[in-house]
């Protein structure tokens, strides 16, 4: 609100004391303008500028703050009074009751990743080609007949990720 000129900050409180008419707040913060018309779309204009916007928003929340004291008053009233409706007490100690205690909703998610048979192959044969682990390692793992298989596999994930060097020559539709 500070950081608005003194005009527009009268204006965002005339807001308020005109219950929202944007073009008597407009007046009443002492802008001028020659027709009913511009004074509409001069106070449409300024109420949509992002930081009359935010100062709205920040003295909407200060009188709110300020006004609480005499909603819990209000509340605790109803609530007490043991003439009113049944109904009317219970909302009142409802609102009185959620405010004190909100309801806390808790949200467990489980993230599993499975990886197939062949992905774990693949992980164990890198693993054991960083630990640098001896060719009777690979056997034992894998076996005979797994061992190609599996190194097969790891040959054409290699190959998927390899970058391909070379020149190149750019071709112009005229074929120069």
């Amino acid at each position: 609100m500070r950081v608005l000129p003194a005009r527009w900050q009268k204006a965002v409180l005339a807001l308020f004391a005109t219950r929202g008419n944007k073009s008597a707040a407009y007046r009443a913060a002492g802008f001028n303008a020659s027709g009913i018309k511009s004074v509409k779309a001069n106070a449409w204009r300024l109420f949509q500028d992002d930081r009359v916007r935010a100062a709205v928003r920040e003295t909407a929340v200060r009188f709110i703050d300020l006004s609480e004291p005499e909603v819990l008053g209000t509340v605790l009233e109803i609530m007490r009074d043991s003439g009113a409706k049944a109904a009317d007490r219970l909302s009142a100690a409802r609102a009185i009751w959620d405010r004190a205690n909100p309801v806390l909703n808790k949200t467990k998610i489980e993230v599993e990743h499975h990886l197939s048979v062949d992905e774990t192959d693949m992980a164990h044969y890198r693993a054991l080609q960083k630990l640098g682990a001896p060719h009777s390692a690979f056997l034992d793992r894998f076996g005979f007949n797994g061992l190609p298989r599996v190194e097969a596999m790891v040959a054409a994930e290699d190959l998927k990720h390899k970058v391909i060097e070379g020149s190149f020559q750019e071709v112009t539709p005229d074929g120069k």
